[in-house]
């Protein structure tokens, strides 16, 4: 063979190397245009129909054709939003489809209060009781929604997609579809958040069904295996029309999980990279929604001290934990508090003090799965698991000491001086200061999770099973009881899905007493009183963090004041609406005053449900599912 034969040959196969190169991107960009274009075209139809609404709020349009439009305009929105939510969380969260109640934004009007606005509210206002002063509400709400979806279509379309992130999207999607959507927190007013979760699905699976083209033959057994699953999901959400009786159980096992992990395992073998557009706490390795590390506690600490996940540090801090030297009466540890044996509480109303007649303010919450939140405390006063320390250090009634006396007495220990030596050596000047004290003690809160309960190895398919009441249990509590629109999945805690950036609390009313006949508001002002000037807002009065419901079998009594004794008195005091249903006048409760209606079967079924989240096998002697008492045979 001949140089020119050679060099011919090579610059074939440079060309025909270059060309499938060419294809292949131009294939990659075809798919994303198309998703683009779609997703443009929506959301032009979305501020078309925002753009009716304000119209005829400014007309004198009948109760019935203002509903009717709100709907219009959550179901337009509904085919925008897994991809809008992604790229513009805060906005949205703001001012376009965030909860209805007041809040302050980091990303703006600085410190100043925004009121409820946007489509949530608007489909809470719509259903309330007509009248001119709710008519005006309802067109303020229009009009400041029509305002904003033409303020940020300036700056957001065109849209620049990326394969990965696409994929993301979805999978955020139906996180939120599972959390937000079928749990009715989506749908304050209507409860329409079936036929909103069929559009989502459905906008989804669209977008989806682009990446036919070009595809790796690797990946197409697992592309039709997620079209099949998103049409199973448009069938179950097609056939049922009552939100109450949607089997929630059967639509995350068969599938949302499902779905959840087949894109992931599509995305890799269609060698689309992982490279998540934004931070946040979901992380996109999982398989399952409620995988022991779905949510990534390291997006909670990341300017700590020292990682918190080194383990020299956690063994640490399980000592310092432990430690009574650590208090000034050389008497109370965080044992004290929270004693593993009873999931890291204490049994107690309100927390024991340094004085033996003397309680402290609050009861004392578990600290299991503490580390998934961006807030600590029960009113919220710190933002770390490493400044929450100085607070427990600082207080009169609890160790009534300073990181200086703690400090000379630990540098005194040949033991701990080699221990700080190991963990922290060349980090600072002195191995044993106030930063690795209280980060150490951080690192094993953090490390405490809880996250193998029989509920999670049900729907983890690691066992079949599972108590048919606990079934029916989970299903009332993710629709008719409510108690997932403030305790989501996966936690149960008040960390707001589905990219799970900040933890909520609640304005309940709880009582001083659980008097359904005279009842009176607790005083405990909680948020509005934690000494942050941030949080000292009216709509903050009686407001306490919505902690997770796992394990709360083990850690009654409940409440910030240790108010109910049971699970059955909690879920009563639900039941009858907290305390603005109860009858007290309660400035600006966030749960709904309304009565559940849900029978003692009902209630009964919840608790099942709940006694399932159980699961502190690692920290104790004693069997948890034996504590629980959840029957497994």
């Amino acid at each position: 063979m001949n140089k020119t034969s050679v060099l011919c040959m090579l610059l074939f196969s440079c060309f025909f190397i270059i060309s499938g190169k060419k294809i292949t991107v131009y294939k990659t960009d075809s798919i994303l245009k198309n998703i683009a274009f779609v997703y443009a075209d929506n959301f032009y139809k979305f501020q078309k129909e925002v753009n009716l609404l304000d119209a005829l709020t400014n007309k004198e349009a009948s109760l019935k054709e203002l509903k009717r439009q709100v709907k219009k305009n959550r179901l337009a929105y509904k085919k925008i939003e897994f991809l809008f939510d992604y790229y513009q969380t805060a906005y949205n969260t703001t001012y376009i489809n965030g909860a209805p109640i007041p809040k302050i934004s980091e990303y703006f009007e600085a410190t100043e209060v925004i009121q409820p606005n946007g489509l949530q509210a608007l489909d809470e206002a719509v259903f309330e009781e007509d009248s001119l002063e709710n008519r005006q509400h309802v067109k303020e709400l229009a009009n400041k929604l029509k305002n904003h979806v033409d303020f940020i279509l300036k700056s957001h379309l065109p849209i620049q997609l990326k394969a990965s992130q696409v994929i993301e999207s979805i999978r955020s999607g139906l996180v939120r579809i599972f959390t937000l959507g079928i749990t009715g927190y989506d749908t304050p007013g209507s409860l329409n958040g079936l036929e909103e979760s069929l559009v989502s699905l459905q906008s989804m699976k669209i977008a989806f069904l682009y990446f036919n083209e070009g595809i790796n033959p690797k990946a197409i057994s697992k592309f039709n295996a997620v079209k099949k699953l998103f049409i199973k999901g448009e069938k179950l959400l097609k056939s049922e029309n009552n939100f109450n009786d949607f089997d929630r159980m059967y639509f995350l096992k068969e599938v949302l999980n499902p779905l959840y992990v087949e894109l992931l395992e599509f995305q890799n073998l269609n060698n689309i990279r992982l490279e998540p557009y934004k931070k946040h706490a979901q992380n996109y390795k999982a398989k399952n929604i409620f995988d022991a590390n779905f949510l990534d506690t390291n997006f909670y600490s990341e300017l700590v001290y020292l990682p918190l996940n080194n383990k020299k540090t956690i063994q640490l801090g399980k000592l310092l934990f432990n430690d009574p030297q650590l208090s000034n009466s050389g008497k109370m540890s965080c044992v004290t508090c929270h004693n593993p044996n009873i999931a890291f509480t204490d049994g107690l109303p309100k927390s024991v003090s340094n004085d033996k007649e003397v309680f402290g303010s609050r009861n004392s919450p578990t600290i299991l799965n503490a580390g998934y939140s961006t807030r600590y405390f029960l009113d919220m006063r710190a933002f770390t698991l490493e400044t929450q320390v100085a607070h427990v250090l600082d207080n009169p009634l609890e160790f009534n000491t300073s990181f200086k006396v703690i400090i000379e007495k630990l540098d005194k220990n040949a033991n701990y001086r080699k221990l700080f030596k190991d963990a922290y050596n060349d980090v600072d000047k002195k191995n044993i200061n106030q930063k690795s004290i209280s980060n150490a003690l951080a690192a094993y809160v953090n490390s405490l999770k809880s996250f193998n309960s029989p509920f999670d190895k049900y729907v983890r398919n690691k066992t079949k099973k599972y108590p048919e009441n606990a079934k029916r249990g989970f299903n009332l509590f993710m629709g008719k009881g409510t108690c997932a629109t403030c305790h989501f999945a996966p936690v149960f805690n008040g960390t707001t899905p589905p990219f799970y950036l900040e933890s909520d609390s609640e304005v309940l009313g709880v009582t001083q007493g659980f008097d359904s006949i005279n009842p009176k508001l607790d005083t405990d002002l909680g948020r509005f009183s934690n000494g942050l000037i941030g949080d000292k807002q009216p709509y903050f009065k009686n407001s306490f963090k919505t902690v997770s419901i796992r394990n709360a079998n083990l850690t009654a009594p409940y409440m910030h004041n240790g108010l109910f004794t049971t699970l059955e008195e909690v879920i009563a005091f639900y039941n009858l609406g907290g305390g603005e249903g109860m009858g007290i006048k309660v400035e600006n409760q966030t749960l709904s005053p309304s009565h559940l209606n849900l029978s003692k079967q009902e209630i009964e079924d919840i608790i099942a449900f709940i006694k399932t989240l159980s699961d502190t096998l690692n920290y104790t002697k004693k069997n948890n599912l034996n504590q629980s008492g959840v029957n497994l045979n």
